[in-house]
């Protein structure tokens, strides 16, 4: 076989020779660089990002059993006593809500109706899940609205207190 190649390649004149090891020492290697090498290696870098999205919403999903399961346990202690509008206001102002609330007013039987026009929805949330444990009242009604203004909600509630 190498005969027939010196024979094939001392037949050419020597321009054709240049652009056939031109050929084979430079775009042979490149075809392959580009025709294989970098199509593996983007799969490969798409694999590894599947991967890690993949174990991103398994820890996620472990999370939330972990949530529920804690949800539904069965309270150690007794219910605490209820705080009153002046501890609803506090705990308000802590969590930066205060100047939020449209309207804040307790009816007969102690119930405390709490309103807001424009709120952020995450701040309001965050508020509701630390607040809503030790706080001595259950949440009687609750009614959210989007508004036209991006991650800003209205919302009313009115807490009972536990019995």
């Amino acid at each position: 076989m190498s005969a027939a190649l010196v024979e094939f390649l001392s037949s050419r004149p020597p321009r054709e020779r240049w652009l056939i090891g031109l050929l084979v020492l430079v775009i042979l290697p490149l075809a392959v660089v580009f025709g294989l090498l970098l199509p593996l290696r983007e799969a490969h870098a798409d694999a590894l990002r599947a991967q890690k999205d993949a174990v991103a919403v398994q820890n996620w999903v472990v999370q939330r059993v972990g949530e529920k399961l804690e949800l539904g346990r069965a309270p150690d202690t007794q219910p605490s006593a209820p705080i009153g509008s002046s501890g609803i206001e506090q705990s308000l102002i802590e969590a930066g809500l205060r100047t939020d609330v449209s309207d804040l007013s307790v009816r007969d039987s102690g119930v405390i109706e709490l309103r807001f026009d424009l709120v952020t929805f995450t701040t309001l949330a965050n508020w509701l899940s630390a607040s809503k444990p030790n706080w001595g009242y259950t949440i009687s009604s609750f009614r959210i609205e989007a508004t036209d203004v991006s991650g800003k909600v209205s919302a009313s509630l009115a807490l009972s207190p536990q019995t």
